[in-house]
Formats: structure tokens, sequence, C-alpha cells
């Protein structure tokens, strides 16, 4: 039952009268066990020092109290909030790209021997001529004729006999040289020696190139925080007005919600509906803990 949380949670429970408080200041009655469990607060150290939302202190008693309703000092969790935030994973940069050489094969003539003098001779040149020569000149001459038969006029056989005989000349072929070009020395120009060799040139020199890298961004998940936790005055449903139909309209209510509730138990609140309770009241940022009417309120309760 409720009030079965309100003492697990140190609630102070106040009927709001003058009459009341004064009556706890003398510990007697009603008011006499509000007044104690005010105490035990103040021992935790949750009741003096706390400050609202506002950064005002939280009175040790409830404010603007109204008689005969019932108030509990109630914890509101921190909200907290999952934004997107960009941030630089990595800064701007320059780097230096080197492009080498690029070289392409031309052909060219190139001379492989310088163009020389020399001197050249030149022999002189001949002919072989034909002519006829005369050996031995042409005589007459008396020679003896030892096989001639001569006879006189009286038939006497003569033996030596002498003719008077021509003798011709003699001649006789002979080849001589003649000079026909006399020898001679001539300078010579010797031309220079060329070869098509083909080789590798540089068509493009190597060459430095900047690159600029642009800075790197990433999305990231945050948690920030929207609210700082506080502790505040809850005007809360007393426990004559926390009926079975109460209970039930907060179970149902809940259920509508997407909560987990137990619909075993009827007319009252488990352990399972007092968390699924709990996880709406910090969903909506309500003090948790107890069944406050501004809790009542977001669930669409109306309770008299």
């Amino acid at each position: 039952m409720l009030v079965r949380i309100l003492n697990k949670t140190c609630a102070l429970m106040c009927c709001a009268a003058l009459a009341g408080f004064v009556s706890t200041a003398q510990g007697g009655g009603f008011f006499g066990n509000c007044g104690k469990c005010a105490q035990k607060q103040s021992k935790c150290g949750k009741a003096h020092g706390e400050c609202d939302k506002d950064g005002r202190p939280i009175a040790d008693l409830p404010p603007n109290a109204v008689e005969g309703e019932c108030y509990a000092k109630v914890f509101i969790p921190a909200q907290y909030k999952t934004i997107t935030e960009r941030v630089m994973v990595k800064d701007a940069s320059e780097s230096l790209e080197i492009i080498p050489a690029e070289y392409k094969w031309v052909e060219e003539r190139v001379m492989v021997k310088e163009c020389s003098k020399q001197l050249e001779q030149t022999p002189a040149e001949y002919k072989t001529e034909e002519r006829t020569v005369m050996v031995k000149p042409g005589h007459s001459g008396w020679v003896l004729e030892k096989t001639a038969r001569c006879s006189t006029g009286d038939s006497k056989e003569v033996r030596d006999v002498y003719c008077l005989v021509n003798t011709p000349p003699e001649y006789k072929t002979i080849q001589s040289k003649c000079l026909v070009k006399p020898a001679c020395v001539r300078e010579v120009i010797i031309p220079a020696e060329y070869e098509t060799v083909r080789r590798q040139v540089v068509a493009c020199p190597a060459r430095t190139k900047k690159i600029c890298h642009a800075a790197e961004f990433e999305d990231i998940q945050k948690t920030v925080l929207v609210c700082d936790a506080m502790t505040k005055w809850e005007h809360i449903v007393c426990k004559e007005k926390a009926t079975a139909d109460t209970m039930n309209k907060v179970k149902a209510a809940l259920a509508k919600a997407g909560y987990k509730t137990d619909a075993t138990a009827n007319g009252e609140l488990t352990p399972t509906d007092w968390n699924a309770l709990t996880e709406f009241q910090v969903k909506n940022r309500i003090g948790v803990g107890e069944l406050s009417y501004e809790t009542l309120a977001k669930l669409g309760i109306q309770v008299q």
C-alpha cells in the first residue's frame, strides 16, 4: 500500500495548518509523527542545505501548505539528453606529393668519327708500245760458197767460189713502256662518319605538388545535462484518498502508456507497478517515489 512506500522513503506527511505545525513542535498526535519524520531527515543530511532548481534553499517544511492535504519531500533526478555534436577528429594539413620525371625515347644522328685529311700517292701511269728496231744493218759481201758447183767455159770444175751476196738488215720487234702520266701526291678529305642512335631523354622533370587535406569531422552522440537533480516538496495523495479505484486507474494509465504493470493485483500498487511509476516519473521529470498529484495529472487522472 501507499503508506508503506511513504514510510520507506521517510516522507514527511503534513496536514497543513498552523495548529498542526505547533503540534509538531510539541510532539503530539499525527502531527507529532510528522515532526519525528522530519527529524530523521535532518539526521540523514537531506533536509538542510538543499536547494531547488533556481538555487533557493528548500524549506524544512512545505511552503504554502493547504490544511488537510499531504506533502512529501521528493527527489527529482537529473535530466539528460543525447545530442549530436560535430567534432574535429583530424586537423587540416598539407603534404608534398613527389611526381617522378617523365621520359621518352628519341632517335638522333651522332658523329662517331670526325672528318680527316690524308695524302694519297698516285703512281705514274705507263703504257706498253711495240716497235721494230734494226738489230743488224744490211750489207753486201763476198761469201765462199763451198758447196757451189761451178764450171768454167772449158768445163773445168771450180771448187772455191766466192759469191757477192747482199745481206738484208735484221729487225726485231721490242716492247717498251712509255710514261703516260707521272706519279703525283694529292690531299684527300675523308668525311665524318655518323650513326643513328636511340636514347632516353627527360620529357618532363621531376617536381613536387602541394596537397591540402581538409579537416576531418565526425558526428558523435553525447549525453549532456539538461537539469540538475534536486529535491522539493510535492503535494501527494493522502492515505484516505489512495483508494483501490485510484490505484486501478494508475495501473491502467501506466499500461496504456506502454509500461509493464502487474495485472494480477487489484486495487494496489505492487513493486512491478511502482517500478513502472518510477520510470514514468523519471521520464517526465516528476518527483520519484511518491504518488503525487503532478504524477496523476500527467497520467490524466483526477482525484477529488
